[in-house]
């Protein structure tokens, strides 16, 4: 046996046996009320030639073509993605089976399951996606499962938005590559769930802003965070709140601002922008279809800067504010 052959027979191995610790399966539920009676909902997701209004995962090409044949809707759209909805035989009145299947931009397939319950003034739907991953994407289940979730998500948002007389809970406006200057911001560390990132930033920031007037300091500036780490199978997230400084502020070394209060120096850079018009809690589905407009339109995120939104207006749990997101580039 030559010794390149036996290194590759060696890597086979290795790479089995590390893909065999993980099971590849995907798992993923939503569940959202709709202001609409449940035969209604019920026909819209039945209705495979509906779907191009609301489909989450077409929300970069909604403009383009599906192929719908009976039972089974498909799309293959370039730079978006490759799938697949069958319709299958459902176990109940009240419920919908369909198989789901997808080449791009990840391998997998599986079951997908609605439910559709009588609430007061409306629908209670209930979206669940199980199933696997192919073989070689086996470590990267974790990532599709986050994923699939945000898209049932978005995806019960636009099947609400297109079904409902009431205004839109948020809106999204992809405003393109911008070319943002040098800016300079006080920021604190801030690591917590992402679900209880809305409800801690607006104290976060105020903090910041009183510790800033106690010492003389502008304290006015937007509200900014930047996103350092994102864990979005432990669905934690770190990064720095605080405010925009005016000029070439610096922050003197008085003994009534906190330690971990900084001013940290933002160069100029190209980014990506999105304005995101909604109640914070929503904010991540907005970051999740940045990321995929960068995919989308072949943009390269910039390694060292971490991406950061900027907060035009007072944001609070259950309130809409707008907020611009910055998704930094690579030059």
């Amino acid at each position: 046996m030559s010794p390149l052959f036996f290194a590759l027979a060696l890597f086979l191995v290795v790479l089995f046996v590390y893909m065999g610790r993980y099971s590849g399966r995907v798992r993923a539920e939503a569940t959202r009320f709709i202001a609409a009676p449940p035969e209604v909902v019920q026909a819209c997701v039945v209705d495979l030639a509906q779907w191009q209004a609301w489909n989450p995962w077409l929300e970069h090409a909604r403009d383009a073509r599906s192929e719908v044949d009976v039972d089974t809707l498909a799309w293959d759209v370039p730079n978006v993605g490759r799938g697949q909805v069958r319709a299958l035989k459902p176990p109940s009145p009240q419920t919908l089976r369909q198989q789901l299947r997808f080449w791009l931009p990840f391998a997998f397939k599986g079951r997908s399951d609605w439910r559709f319950e009588p609430a007061p003034g409306g629908t209670q739907v209930t979206w669940r996606f199980k199933g696997r991953v192919a073989f070689t994407l086996r470590a990267f289940a974790a990532t599709v499962q986050g994923a699939t979730h945000l898209d049932l998500r978005f995806g019960l948002d636009r099947l609400a938005a297109a079904l409902q007389a009431e205004p839109s809970p948020y809106v999204l406006a992809y405003l393109g590559v911008q070319h943002l200057p040098v800016r300079r911001h006080a920021q604190q560390p801030l690591r917590t769930r992402l679900d209880a990132l809305a409800a801690e930033l607006p104290s976060c920031v105020a903090d910041v802003r009183a510790a800033l007037a106690r010492a003389g300091l502008p304290a006015d500036g937007v509200a900014v965070s930047h996103y350092l780490k994102t864990h979005l199978k432990l669905r934690t997230v770190e990064c720095r709140a605080g405010i925009e400084l005016p000029g070439e502020t610096e922050l003197p070394d008085l003994p009534d601002l906190p330690d971990a209060l900084k001013v940290h120096q933002q160069l100029a850079h190209s980014a990506y922008v999105l304005r995101f018009d909604g109640p914070p809690e929503v904010l991540e589905l907005a970051w999740y279809q940045g990321m995929q407009r960068l995919r989308v339109e072949q943009l390269q995120p910039h390694p060292q800067l971490p991406p950061s939104a900027v907060y035009l207006s007072e944001s609070a749990p259950g309130r809409r504010g707008v907020v611009e997101l910055h998704l930094p580039l690579k030059a």
